[in-house]
């Protein structure tokens, strides 16, 4: 059993999407604005990384993994298991934006620079989880391949391992090509998503009598997500619907927003 080259095909324009959109958008964005600097991209990269891939999974071991009376509570009720993924997204990621621009950012005051920051932020998102998840696919499919397939790849390696391995596989074999697609349309759409979401901390943080945009933020955050650990948990079994969802979801955070930023008449640089 070998995979086709749709499967191919369909993963590498993923990674393409993952891995470029974002600096294809930086690239814009900064020649559109000249005088915007780089440092807000790599804090909004930087707080990706250490809130959601750092603190955020410490947090998981700690509520999901470890054996207690609230991880057997929140992983044996669904509802309970959905509210808490969705929240702790949203409040880690949008309290790192918020500590980012009150401490490592105060002195950037323009609003241009909550842009720049947020397409950091999902930039690091987009290239870390999907762009090279797909590239390492890639080539692992490759070496399956060229092994002659699944069974000889796996007839390789120790017996104990075996089964857990050729499961794993099997379950890539069987995936439909277009499900790859999906994750890369749904990169395009997260990004902005995290543009949008930089925005409105960045005016909770600086502007005032805007402090309430940053639970805002944090709830709008948590009813995205709750729709993707729903999937995760079976409760919605169409990734379709999921990602249509997602990308309404975006339309309509994108339009308040943009609102938002155009009647700020605060300093720009």
């Amino acid at each position: 059993m070998s995979f086709s080259w749709v499967t191919f095909m369909d993963m590498g324009i993923a990674a393409v999407i993952s891995l470029l959109f974002p600096l294809a958008l930086l690239i814009v964005w900064k020649r559109k604005h000249k005088g915007i600097r780089l440092a807000p991209f790599f804090v909004g990269a930087a707080v990706f990384i250490v809130f959601a891939l750092l603190l955020e999974q410490m947090c998981h071991r700690l509520i999901l993994s470890r054996p207690s009376a609230v991880s057997a509570f929140v992983n044996g009720h669904t509802w309970a298991f959905v509210l808490y993924g969705a929240l702790a997204a949203g409040v880690f990621e949008e309290t790192g934006r918020l500590l980012a621009f009150k401490i490592v950012l105060k002195k950037y005051q323009g609003k241009e620079n909550a842009i720049t920051c947020g397409i950091g932020h999902g930039g690091a998102e987009s290239i870390l989880i999907v762009g090279i998840s797909m590239v390492s696919s890639m080539l692992l499919l490759s070496v399956i391949n060229a092994a002659g397939g699944i069974d000889s790849y796996v007839a390789a390696i120790p017996a104990e391992s075996q089964d857990i391995l050729r499961e794993s596989l099997n379950a890539l074999l069987v995936t439909p090509p277009y499900v790859y697609l999906l994750a890369g349309a749904e990169r395009i759409s997260t990004v902005i998503f995290h543009i949008a979401l930089s925005v409105l901390v960045f005016f909770a943080a600086n502007r005032p009598g805007k402090w309430g945009l940053y639970p805002l933020a944090i709830l709008i955050h948590a009813f995205l997500d709750i729709f993707a650990v729903m999937y995760q948990r079976g409760v919605i079994t169409s990734l379709l619907a999921v990602e249509l969802i997602i990308m309404a979801v975006t339309a309509v955070t994108v339009y308040g927003t943009y609102r938002i930023y155009q009647k700020d008449e605060g300093i720009t640089g």
